[in-house]
């Protein structure tokens, strides 16, 4: 059995940054992976997971822990609380519930699994967040190999043939992830060893503020479900490295990066952009954001001249877009809902019918 090094994605530092477009809209979800250097940040502790933050601001208790599950779905979604919620405005928590709702009504696994998610109010497992985000990520993972990751997957009926994959390369696995494709047990962790963290600006001096419900968000207003979505997804394994990340002297990648083209049967690998594709690169199905040139997350979709500008929506932006801008009620796509489906988790007969 593959050993695994587990890992926390604490210090910032995609390439190329957090930048924010010429309007100032702030990048949408830069998730701690890499360091500035490239590398990425070992986990101290010696539980499975990252600890649960306990830097929340708040002198306030923190709200009890909301598990979100659906019937027919094997996935939940453990929400944790951080202390700085207590200070956060009335329909917050309800905005990242509905977020996390989503999920698990779309998305289940072979076997029970729950994926513990600390949440924060304005900070990010317990650090600032940067002053342009709308929201960040952080995840504990794993590091494996390129048989284990496509083994696992060719179980969820995905293959890889590019002329270029990365077979001596070393692969990092979120926690989440791991657990839906098998690598770990999908009920390891816990409130206190969490697979992840999520934060959310308080928008506090921007002249903007969030909308916590679906729709009716204003020109002066962000989408708070629609970030939700976008930090969560993170979490879950929707994240790309494509190499460009060095740990103990290896090039690394993520699983998406193996859906990641630059043209049919050649992979991007590279963090200058690609479009997504499950089958081997012959259909086009979003175009991923360009990160050396615009900063922001490799994962995202492109969205730094359009909110449309990836192609995954006709009109209207979408949530897993690398830029946000405010007055959309933003969504989920077709594509964003492959896309969670090839990093192992399977759909329900609900979220099929929508992809």
């Amino acid at each position: 059995m593959d050993h695994f090094f587990d890992l926390s994605s604490l210090l910032s530092g995609h390439t190329g940054g957090v930048l924010p477009l010429p309007n100032h809209n702030p990048s949408l979800g830069q998730e701690y992976l890499l360091s500035d250097s490239g590398a990425l940040s070992p986990i101290s502790s010696a539980t499975g997971h990252g600890n649960s933050s306990s830097a929340g601001t708040s002198s306030l208790a923190a709200p009890a822990p909301t598990l979100v599950a659906a019937n027919g779905s094997n996935l939940q979604i453990d929400l944790i609380w951080d202390k700085s919620v207590a200070g956060a405005p009335t329909g917050f928590t309800a905005a990242v519930i509905a977020a996390a709702q989503t999920y698990v009504n779309d998305f289940t696994s072979a076997g029970k699994t729950v994926l513990y998610i600390n949440v924060g109010w304005g900070e990010v497992g317990g650090t600032s967040m940067a002053a342009n985000a709308l929201g960040e990520s952080e995840s504990s993972g794993y590091l494996t190999n390129y048989t284990t990751v496509t083994h696992a997957l060719s179980n969820a009926g995905y293959s890889f043939s590019a002329s270029n994959e990365p077979t001596t390369g070393q692969f990092f696995v979120t926690s989440a992830q791991a657990k839906t494709l098998g690598l770990i047990s999908g009920i390891s962790g816990s409130a206190s060893s969490v697979d992840g963290y999520v934060g959310f600006s308080t928008l506090s001096g921007t002249g903007n503020s969030w909308n916590f419900n679906a729709t009716g968000t204003t020109s002066s207003q962000y989408n708070l479900q629609a970030v939700a979505d976008h930090e969560i997804s993170e979490v879950m394994g929707r994240i790309g490295m494509e190499g460009t990340a060095v740990y103990n002297g290896h090039k690394t990648y993520t699983p998406l990066d193996l859906f990641n083209f630059k043209a049919p049967g050649v992979l991007a690998l590279s963090g200058q952009g690609g479009y997504f594709s499950t089958n081997n690169g012959v259909t086009q199905m979003g175009s991923f954001n360009n990160a050396v040139k615009y900063g922001g997350d490799i994962a995202d979709w492109a969205s730094y001249s359009s909110v449309s500008q990836s192609g995954t929506l006709s009109s209207g932006s979408d949530a897993f877009n690398a830029f946000g801008r405010p007055g959309y009620n933003v969504s989920l796509s077709a594509d964003d809902l492959r896309e969670v489906a090839s990093l192992g988790y399977k759909l329900t007969t609900a979220g099929a019918r929508l992809a």
